[in-house]
């Protein structure tokens, strides 16, 4: 019995340790993670679009697709940590170099994504035209001043 709680409590130390792994996560896996939530956002909006646009008929969907992107432009302030600016990434420096003006940016793709969220949840499809633009506005604009262009 006394065994049986000694290796509990290592498999507890060691949960705990397995948790706290973030804390002192190297640069390569953030631009990791900072790219697997962009892929979130993009395949959420691409979705998203798709419905709105009537190319799929999975209209019951949009509202799902809607909350993600607001969750998701929530997470998307803190995936540009210090020392993250070099190496797999197409973020520029300016995300570092011009912190104020980025962070507008932000705020500006967490304003669109709620405005579109509570359009979806009310089902008001032209009040989802009006913010899905106001997302595509957010997303160029950010992606103007703080993303290399994509040359494919």
């Amino acid at each position: 019995m006394f065994m049986r709680k000694i290796a509990l409590a290592a498999v507890a130390a060691a949960a705990l340790t397995v948790s706290a792994a973030p804390a002192m996560a190297d640069d390569a896996g953030e631009i990791e993670y900072r790219k697997a939530v962009m892929e979130a956002i993009g395949g959420h909006t691409k979705a998203l679009f798709g419905i709105i646009n009537g190319r799929t008929g999975n209209n019951a969907h949009l509202a799902s697709h809607a909350a993600a992107l607001a969750d998701l432009s929530q997470t998307a302030a803190g995936i540009f940590p210090e020392g993250s600016d070099f190496g797999d990434t197409a973020a520029l420096p300016a995300i570092w170099e011009q912190p104020g003006e980025f962070e507008q940016a932000v705020k500006m793709f967490q304003d669109a994504a709620a405005t579109l969220n509570t359009a979806a949840q009310s089902g008001d499809m032209s009040a989802i035209g009006q913010a899905a633009g106001g997302l595509g506005k957010s997303c160029k604009n950010c992606h103007a001043g703080f993303r290399q262009k994509d040359n494919r």
